[in-house]
């Protein structure tokens, strides 16, 4: 069996295409998940600021 080491890793181009695979995969999945909430979040600021603008307009 052959031993691995950081060296044998960082030289092996299959190792760095599974990396990138699972990168895309993972990061992928992650931003499926989370940026429907993201999106919710800054529509939600963004009405906030709306409002809190036309009551400063008001205000004054």
């Amino acid at each position: 069996m052959e031993h691995e080491t950081f060296w044998t890793l960082l030289k092996d181009p299959a190792h760095w295409m599974f990396e990138i695979f699972l990168i895309a995969l993972f990061d992928g999945l992650l931003g499926l998940i989370i940026w429907p909430k993201i999106k919710k979040f800054m529509h939600h600021y963004k009405s906030d600021d709306k409002m809190i603008h036309g009551w400063e307009e008001k205000m004054k």
